[in-house]
């Protein structure tokens, strides 16, 4: 994955990092890349050393993001469901079907229900009936519920 976490919309905490790293969305180098970032605001001497992190010493990676992230109290994933479902929005045109990777987003993240309006084989529950519209039409729909996530912010946790 090519994410400049720097850019997203949400602000990430050493907690969003390590689930990142965990559920392998982010690799060492993408730790210590997103570290060396942050050096720039957070002078903690846990993140100078995690972006310090090279192949010589990625052992040593875990346990300080570990104990970075151990002072955010409780957790959700769902800045990750936004990071991820508004990455693939924006970069559509490289998937061959991007409404499949929001179906295999929808499954590893336990079947949000916030994001079930864009979900294709998920009943609309608002009364649009998808048999009286076009292919094209429900699409469009699908796409429309999708963008109206990404641009409330979806459900920032």
């Amino acid at each position: 994955m090519n994410l400049d976490l720097t850019a997203q919309k949400v602000r990430l905490s050493w907690k969003d990092i390590l689930w990142g790293y965990e559920n392998k969305y982010l690799g060492w180098a993408d730790v210590a890349a997103y570290a060396r970032k942050m050096t720039l605001s957070d002078h903690d001497e846990r993140v100078f050393k995690l972006s310090l992190t090279n192949k010589s010493n990625i052992l040593e990676l875990k346990p300080v993001l570990e104990d970075l992230a151990s002072e955010t109290r409780g957790y959700s994933p769902k800045n990750w469901l936004y990071i991820l479902l508004n990455d693939v929005f924006h970069r559509k045109e490289e998937f061959y079907g991007p409404l499949g990777e929001v179906e295999k987003i929808y499954a590893d993240f336990d079947y949000p229900e916030e994001i079930e309006s864009f979900v294709r084989y998920m009943p609309p529950k608002d009364g649009y009936i998808p048999s009286n519209h076009s292919y094209e039409e429900n699409i469009a729909r699908l796409y429309s519920h999708w963008e109206h996530y990404l641009n409330n912010g979806g459900g920032q946790g």
